[in-house]
């Protein structure tokens, strides 16, 4: 009987013995993600990098001293297809964005097997931590209309192979659109020709204005009124404002010189001219 326990006792602890042996490397990474400032009126792709760090131990004894691993990235919260998309917070706008491997933004980083990022981290020994630094890149197409201003958000999820191991982890992508206005196609000149004592005459000139969407505005003119060389005259702006469209929205200035004016030219003819200021303000 004695002789019986003990070879239980031998086989308990041979059976425990696998698992306390059995030690691996683990791993665990995360990312800032990035956050960008994005002007749809330019002319060129917004380009921000960024990093993901990847730190890796050894647990035991017998563990090796490098292990490689690859990194995924999913498409976010608010993809369409395969394309990344940041979203203004309960609406429907979007901004289109990508992950990319390089500062070029023409090699993805997906999901797929070509399309990872990846390394081997070196030089592991004892139980000392071991990190590995990527770089990686968000891009945002250039000339994207008619988004509203504000601050648009996603969060990615990234999964981490390496040996038998797929943890995961998110990143937070912040995208912030400033209200904008500008004069995309400035006014010309109301060209008036009168003759004295002659009956009315019109003129006016078309001016377009690029807005954010949904962005009220008003406009307005430094002077309605004048007189070149004796004639009186007025302007008029076609609206006194609108709201952002993200494209080009065309208005004019309307000009009025009343009839029966003499004017003060001495001569058979002459020009004269004012200058006068268009100011948006939103």
């Amino acid at each position: 009987m004695t002789r019986l326990l003990i070879a239980a006792g031998l086989l308990a602890l041979a059976a425990a013995c696998p698992r306390i042996a059995a030690g691996a490397i683990t791993c665990t990474f995360s990312s800032p993600g990035f956050t960008a400032a994005y002007v749809p009126s330019t002319g060129t792709t917004n380009v921000t990098q960024s990093s993901v760090t990847v730190t890796c131990q050894r647990n035991a004894g017998g563990d090796a001293t490098s292990i490689a691993y690859n990194i995924a990235a999913d498409n976010g919260l608010n993809s369409s297809g395969q394309q990344n998309r940041a979203r203004l917070a309960a609406t429907a706008n979007y901004i289109l964005y990508d992950t990319f491997r390089d500062s070029g933004c023409s090699q993805d980083w997906r999901a797929n097997a070509p399309n990872r990022l990846g390394g081997t981290i070196t030089g592991m020994s004892g139980f000392i931590p071991v990190s590995q630094t990527l770089s990686w890149w968000g891009c945002i197409p250039a000339s994207q209309l008619g988004l509203a201003a504000g601050n648009y958000s996603d969060t990615v999820t990234m999964t981490l192979s390496y040996g038998a191991s797929s943890p995961t982890a998110t990143f937070p992508v912040a995208i912030y659109t400033p209200a904008s206005c500008t004069i995309t196609t400035a006014p010309g000149t109301v060209s008036f020709t009168y003759t004295a004592f002659g009956g009315a005459q019109n003129a006016s000139t078309p001016f377009a204005v690029t807005c954010s969407n949904v962005l009220p505005y008003t406009m307005a003119l430094g002077a309605t009124s004048g007189v070149i060389v004796g004639l009186q005259y007025t302007i008029a702006l076609s609206a006194a404002g609108g709201v952002g469209t993200g494209a080009s929205q065309s208005y004019s200035v309307n000009g009025t010189m009343p009839a029966g004016q003499a004017g003060t030219c001495g001569a058979a003819s002459c020009a004269g001219t004012q200058v006068q200021t268009l100011t948006i303000t939103y």
